[in-house]
């Protein structure tokens, strides 16, 4: 290994270091209860809550893709990261609240508690355990993926992405095991600091250095690729973007129980407003690198008679890793000094690993409290429960790998796919939230829910690669994730609305509403 690659791999490892030091010291503030293990015993304030927001929201999507589709798709993906970034925002505080007052009140942990209890149904606590589970796994591989590539190439190609992506996943799983969500805050709130610099810098670093400001910078994109600099993604492409990668992603469980932990309603405040800054500043020096990226893709880049980019590598690293979401990581490893370098590739892998506990840690809550707790061992101790808990988080992290290491392609529509199947809870979440309209019941839930998802999967362009699905290329068209999450969606209130009209079942509407309205006094 050469002495640049060298110094950015022991940076990258020892960040790595560090975060399994923090986890240590959330054991050491373990108080042995399920409730302590996932939520930190409800305790997070609002400073932490905005960062830990912010930085479960922002994940390798953040660091990695958005600079690879800026790369391709330019300022479309700027309008469409302000819009839903802000949604995300306004969204999770509308939603988060109401979360955040009922989950006291009764002591919910998982979202399917709230769910279940609402609708007085075992089955909704079922089928939404088991749909957000599988639908947290694309994002989970993601962040794997991420990983993979960011120590891959800052070891300059001496560790593999396999490796790499095993050497993160096991770091990720053994602070989180020992240390629980506790662990996962405190490193989110680290984390969520040192990405939103890292970020920044490079941006600014590329900005000043190869293009001497932003008007150097926008003349080379208008001259290698004008339509770059105009917004190409079309109407219902644009919308349904915004709305599945803001609301969609807000319902998958790993922000959903993010809302239970606030301390007070002060914190939530807090946390709406600074994710909202934090997350839509984010992509602006994003932008920056992924145009500067377009630009080095078509001209090459050449630095004191040596070329250090060729024309076209965007391609080479595509067939490398099976997805341009290496641009970046190439980028930072290639034209910033070693040190920032290490410094920087060790805050993107902050943004995966700090998406990635979060993911694994509510993914194992939910099989346990819904699923183990409630039908396996009801009695169980709260040791025991904590240790079943632990458990899955390594079987959760171990199929993650397993799946990202077979390259299934860009990050940015596999989380389109993940967040298509947290949007089909929409409809449920907003009735149980608003308990004075009386829409829908447990079966039209059911109903809908399952019909959105299938619809879902059915349209989705990424699911025909599969056997059972392929025979649909001549039946159904296919579409972008999101698209087809939106007509998922439309199915589902459709459908939950028509069921629930022609069926009977009871919801605990007053009790929540009386709930709700106390506590906002």
């Amino acid at each position: 290994m050469e002495g640049r690659a060298l110094i950015v791999t022991a940076l990258i490892i020892g960040y790595s270091l560090l975060m399994l030091g923090i986890g240590y010291v959330a054991w050491r503030r373990f108080r042995g209860t399920i409730e302590d293990y996932y939520l930190a015993s409800r305790t997070v304030g609002g400073f932490v809550l905005f960062l830990t927001l912010a930085a479960t929201y922002h994940s390798a999507f953040a660091f990695l893709t958005s600079v690879a589709v800026y790369s391709s798709a330019g300022v479309s993906f700027w309008v469409g990261s302000m819009l839903w970034t802000t949604l995300a925002a306004v969204g999770g505080y509308w939603l988060g609240k109401r979360f955040y007052k009922l989950g006291k009140a009764k002591g919910f942990i998982t979202p399917a508690d709230l769910l279940a209890d609402f609708y007085k149904s075992e089955a909704v606590r079922v089928v939404s355990a088991i749909l957000m589970a599988l639908f947290v796994i694309g994002y989970m591989m993601v962040q794997s993926i991420g990983l993979g590539i960011i120590l891959s190439i800052g070891s300059g190609g001496a560790i593999s992405y396999e490796a790499a992506a095993a050497f993160f996943m096991a770091v990720t799983v053994i602070y989180l095991v020992i240390g629980g969500n506790r662990a996962a805050f405190w490193t989110d709130a680290l984390q969520g600091v040192w990405m939103y610099i890292g970020i920044w810098l490079v941006g600014l670093f590329v900005l000043f250095r190869f293009f001497g400001g932003p008007t150097g910078l926008f003349n080379q994109v208008r001259e290698v690729n004008p339509d770059l600099l105009i917004l190409r993604w079309p109407p219902e492409l644009l919308t349904s973007f915004v709305v599945v990668f803001s609301l969609g992603i807000v319902l998958l469980p790993h922000l959903w129980m993010r809302y239970y932990t606030a301390v007070d309603e002060r914190a939530l405040k807090i946390g709406a407003v600074g994710m909202a800054l934090y997350v839509s500043s984010y992509y602006l020096p994003a932008m920056i690198v992924g145009l500067a990226a377009a630009v080095f893709n078509a001209k090459g880049l050449v630095i004191n008679g040596e070329t250090v980019l060729e024309p076209g590598f965007i391609q080479t690293f595509i067939e490398q890793y099976g997805t341009r979401d290496a641009v970046m990581a190439v980028m930072v490893y290639t034209l910033v000094p070693a040190v920032i370098a290490g410094l920087l590739l060790a805050g993107a892998a902050s943004a995966a690993m700090s998406t990635l506990d979060s993911l694994l840690g509510a993914t194992s809550m939910i099989l346990t409290r819904d699923i183990f707790q409630r039908y396996i061992s009801p009695r169980a101790p709260e040791r025991t429960l904590v240790m079943v808990a632990r458990l899955l988080v390594i079987i959760w992290g171990l199929i993650a790998y397993v799946l990202a290491v077979t390259k299934p392609g860009l990050i940015f529509n596999i989380v389109a796919v993940a967040a298509s199947g947290g949007l089909q809870f929409l409809p449920a979440a907003v009735q149980a939230v608003y308990p004075r309209f009386k829409v829908l019941n447990a079966k039209g839930v059911i109903a809908g829910v399952i019909a959105g998802t299938l619809v879902t999967v059915m349209f989705t362009s990424n699911f025909r690669s599969l056997p059972i699905l392929s025979i649909l290329d001549q039946a159904l068209p296919a579409y972008h994730a999101a698209i087809a999450g939106m007509i998922g969606l439309i199915v589902n209130v459709l459908v939950a609305v028509m069921v629930s009209g022609l069926t009977t079942g009871e919801t605990r509407s007053e009790e929540y509403t009386e709930i709700l309205e106390e506590k906002s006094k």
